[in-house]
């Protein structure tokens, strides 16, 4: 059990790597990552020598061959979600072959599975009684991906778009529209069913997203926002996002984080063209009693080689100050603990911060 001993949490965002030493990639956070009680993250692409490259209607197709797995097990990552838009670029052989590539060095994984019900069930982590369940899920994906009764895929949920002309669009001609997004009812339904079983086998449950506008996109959509809120309602202790290659803001619902988008924490087709970042930020959960006590994130940013690396609050000024501006919309506020900023809930909203 783990008594009055206060456990860790890593969670960090989309991780692809390509080199001929992978495990280097994670040689500034090796020691970080390793010290924590639980290590979440997404694995951006399948991580395979098998299958066969599809058709994505002009969309690049990407994936890392198998030895680039050393990477993840290297540092320990305890869970990873499959569930993104790269995962089955290479077909339903390629994300098998993940799958067991990651089961050969002990690695959890949500979001993907020979069928629904193994995309659909959650990653459960156990250290010293305590358990943490990842629930994995994309809205960015290709027609055929989803995982069915019977066949391989990913976890889903499917979001719509409708276009709406602005009231003065007659006026100016080339107006933007204003675009609309939703989730759909049934997969809302389903994430309920999905939070509400995990609740069942574990202490603490992550829900984690694929979602929003890739090409360095900062602004939230509206499925965005409306499916992060669905999953806290519905029971998610926490929620974080990716896709978008950026950082985008922290909101506190009832008391709950939900980071919307945590960036790359290394990315190999890293493109500043298309407005990729650098900076990044990785979660820190400290937990007590088997439950979430505080959520923090440390700033990082990867160097010119994309290799990850956590920075103190003086040399990581700037990435809390992005992090702050893209927050301002919810109101969310931070103080500094140590080398952390920390999410204010109602659970720390006692705590008297220094400035940062």
């Amino acid at each position: 059990m783990t008594g009055n001993r206060e456990m860790t949490m890593l969670i960090v965002g989309d991780v692809f790597v390509r080199r001929d030493d992978p495990p280097s990639v994670f040689q500034h956070v090796k020691k970080l990552l390793r010290a924590a009680d639980f290590t979440l993250g997404n694995l951006e692409g399948s991580v395979a020598d098998s299958g066969k490259v599809r058709e994505k209607a002009g969309a690049v197709a990407w994936k890392a061959d198998a030895r680039q797995i050393a990477a993840v097990e290297a540092v320990g990552f305890d869970a990873m979600t499959v569930a993104n838009n790269h995962m089955m670029d290479y077909g339903e052989e390629a994300l098998l072959e993940t799958l067991a590539n990651l089961d050969r060095i002990g690695i959890r994984h949500t979001g993907g599975g020979r069928n629904f019900a193994e995309a659909h069930a959650p990653a459960i982590v156990e250290r010293e009684g305590c358990k943490v369940a990842l629930l994995g899920y994309t809205s960015v994906f290709m027609e055929g991906w989803e995982a069915g009764p019977q066949s391989p895929g990913l976890a889903v949920m499917r979001a719509h778009t409708s276009y709406q002309p602005p009231a003065r669009y007659f006026e100016a001609p080339g107006t933007p529209p204003i675009i609309h997004t939703w989730v759909a009812p049934e997969h809302k339904a389903q994430l309920s069913a999905d939070i509400a079983a995990a609740r069942q086998q574990a202490d603490i449950v992550i829900c984690t997203f694929h979602w929003g506008v890739s090409a360095g996109h900062k602004k939230l959509t509206e499925y965005q926002v409306e499916l992060g809120h669905h999953a806290i309602d519905g029971g998610a202790d926490l929620v974080f996002g990716h896709h978008p290659h950026v950082t985008q803001g922290v909101e506190v619902r009832r008391g709950r984080a939900i980071f919307y988008s945590l960036g790359n924490f290394t990315f190999a087709r890293h493109d500043a063209t298309k407005g990729h970042e650098l900076e990044t930020m990785i979660i820190c959960c400290r937990i007590r009693d088997r439950k979430l006590h505080a959520v923090e994130f440390l700033p990082a940013r990867c160097d010119p080689d994309l290799n990850p690396g956590a920075l103190d609050l003086e040399r990581g000024r700037d990435v809390v100050d992005l992090v702050r501006e893209r927050s301002a919309q919810f109101g969310t506020e931070f103080v500094a603990r140590g080398d952390a900023m920390q999410v204010v809930t109602d659970v720390v909203r006692a705590v008297t911060p220094r400035a940062a």
